[in-house]
């Protein structure tokens, strides 16, 4: 009766990873419900690592950089895994769902954010690199919004920004005027990998100075803002080859514009 127990349970364990197993990725990625996670809560990522992360690497190597998934997805043959990483924003924690999704070859194949403005913890912080050691002078707010939700595809000018853009560049603008002592905000447009260099220079650019004219017609100092196009220079998805619908989807937090703002 014992050996008949241990055997079922053996099966059923079986029958469990082989209906894993047949997972597959799937575009657009579909996420599990957050709280189906096998920890308490997310975990703090090393960013390095996160930055490390892309299309080529095996199983043995995303263990290594980040661990095995935080969901039910620890088994043979399957083709996506799942983590809740917490990062650090000012005071507060934020927590954003991550997706890793495998080939074939058991291979990266892609990297997906639940919520694309997660991407920005993996920005480098650049801007204010250079700044003299004796310089008193220190970013105190950094707002990243996505190009796609501030303008229409592939457009630049202020009758093509979007309502939800609009939006989210006015809760910015408010958020600046509280702070006192503001002497630099730069403005910097990104895009991603698709098209010539130069033409996303040129659009990254574009879409900069009109944020910085939306700025300026809301109220802020235009001789303390300054704009950079840094084109698809700087991207911070890894995503793979092509330029498919599922590619375009991936390489979203590379579309975007930062706000830095720097006081005395």
């Amino acid at each position: 009766m014992k050996n008949q127990r241990v055997l079922a349970m053996f099966s059923s364990f079986v029958a469990v990873v082989m209906l894993g197993g047949c997972a597959t990725a799937e575009s657009p990625p579909t996420f599990p419900d957050p709280q189906s996670t096998t920890l308490t809560g997310g975990t703090f990522v090393n960013v390095d690592n996160l930055r490390n992360v892309g299309p080529g690497l095996t199983k043995d190597q995303m263990y290594d950089l980040l661990g095995p998934p935080h969901f039910h997805e620890w088994f043979v043959g399957g083709h996506v895994w799942n983590y809740l990483f917490d990062f650090r924003r000012g005071n507060e924690v934020v927590t954003c769902q991550y997706q890793v999704q495998f080939d074939s070859h058991m291979k990266v194949s892609g990297t997906y954010w639940r919520d694309p403005s997660c991407a920005g913890f993996l920005e480098p912080t650049t801007l204010t690199a250079s700044a003299p050691v004796a310089s008193e002078t220190a970013p105190v707010e950094q707002f990243t919004l996505q190009s796609d939700t501030l303008f229409s595809f592939d457009q630049s000018s202020l009758d093509s920004m979007l309502p939800e853009g609009k939006a989210k560049l006015d809760k910015a603008i408010e958020q600046i005027k509280t702070r006192e002592g503001v002497n630099e905000i730069t403005v910097v447009g990104y895009t991603d990998r698709i098209g010539p260099a130069a033409v996303n220079e040129r659009l990254s650019l574009a879409r900069a100075n009109t944020v910085r004219a939306y700025l300026i017609a809301h109220g802020l100092d235009g001789s303390v803002i300054h704009t950079q196009g840094a084109g698809s220079s700087q991207p911070i998805s890894h995503c793979p080859d092509g330029t498919s619908r599922a590619v375009i989807a991936c390489l979203q937090p590379d579309r975007r514009v930062s706000i830095v703002v720097v006081k005395g």
